[in-house]
């Protein structure tokens, strides 16, 4: 399936893919989820990986309704693209088929990695982020922040402006465009100071993430919510202050160790135990945001179910509707 194939069969939709998300997460506290930890393959030369690129390799199997559910996405990144107008990160899906374990399709990743990680933060905004609030500031201006936009005015009922910055001339296209999708007043600003200083709900997207867009000193002291969706994009220092600090699976966090938290928690600045889990928040067995003035940072890794459960039900549509190609692996078992 191509990326137009995806997007004709629900690919794009946020809020379906939140549902999607919503059933993973249930699956994954039944133990109903089997996920290795996601796999990166990283140069071995001595440079930033945001330089160089990574890809990753994120398989997992689900039990779900009485069924198998198999698949890995393979997705490359590559921040340096976005200069030569290619995507940042882009890749495959593959699914396979449970019994006979061959594939079942192939889809392009693009639209189903955004759309999941926009799905993640609606589903992470309802319990974190006051409803009435007004304003968010944006860092970052790319497709995964299209798709955080999205979800967030879903969850954010009393949204009704935004200031978004990055570099460049994608800040102005962004509040053009995302203006006229939303609805919402959307200001491109001068810099990322002028984008969240004084602003309760912040979110973070850049295309390099390897250095801290947001200094602690432009972050109020209390009642904020920060979601920070790339890798290292926060000072580790403003999680000092923060009463929850809350991952989507601490474990591949700390496996993937690429994103603020994860480095607060190995230079000693947080202590692990302070790290929780999204899951329990969205199963109603942890509280969400327990009172205006609590400081909470979110900040997701992106997890393999997301993108296999978005997949199923893409493929689903596409096999009822008669979307994409059949392709022909082999024409005779005997190749040798």
């Amino acid at each position: 399936m191509s990326l137009e194939d995806v997007v004709a069969c629900g690919g794009a939709d946020v809020v379906r893919a939140s549902e999607d998300v919503r059933r993973g997460f249930e699956l994954l506290l039944r133990g109903r989820v089997v996920q290795p930890t996601k796999a990166s393959m990283r140069s071995p030369r001595p440079v930033p990986e945001p330089e160089v690129g990574c890809i990753n390799f994120m398989p997992s199997l689900l039990l779900a309704d009485g069924e198998e559910i198999l698949g890995c996405k393979s997705m490359g990144a590559m921040p340096a693209n976005v200069a030569l107008g290619l995507p940042r990160a882009t890749g495959l899906i593959t699914l396979f088929d449970a019994h006979t374990k061959l594939p079942r399709c192939i889809m392009d990743a693009q639209v189903i990695s955004a759309t999941r990680t926009g799905a993640v933060s609606l589903l992470a905004a309802q319990k974190l982020v006051p409803p009435d609030t007004q304003e968010v500031g944006l860092i970052g201006a790319g497709v995964n922040m299209r798709t955080q936009l999205l979800g967030l005015q879903q969850a954010v009922p009393g949204l009704r402006r935004a200031r978004v910055y990055s570099e460049g001339a994608s800040k102005d296209c962004f509040a053009e465009e995302m203006s006229r999708r939303t609805q919402l007043d959307i200001r491109p600003v001068a810099s990322a100071e002028e984008a969240v200083r004084d602003c309760s709900f912040v979110v973070t997207c850049v295309s390099r993430d390897d250095q801290p867009v947001v200094r602690e000193r432009w972050i109020g002291q209390s009642g904020v919510t920060v979601f920070s969706i790339g890798g290292f994009e926060v000072e580790a220092s403003l999680l000092t202050r923060m009463d929850r600090v809350i991952a989507d699976r601490w474990v591949d966090v700390k496996s993937r160790n690429v994103q603020t938290h994860a480095f607060a928690v190995a230079g000693g600045l947080l202590p692990e135990s302070r790290v929780e889990d999204l899951g329990p928040i969205l199963a109603g067995e942890r509280a969400g945001r327990t009172s205006r003035h609590e400081s909470i940072f979110f900040s997701p890794v992106g997890l393999a179910f997301e993108d296999i459960l978005v997949a199923d039900r893409v493929f689903r549509e596409a096999l009822q509707r008669g979307v994409g190609q059949r392709v022909q692996l082999w024409s005779s078992s005997k190749w040798i």
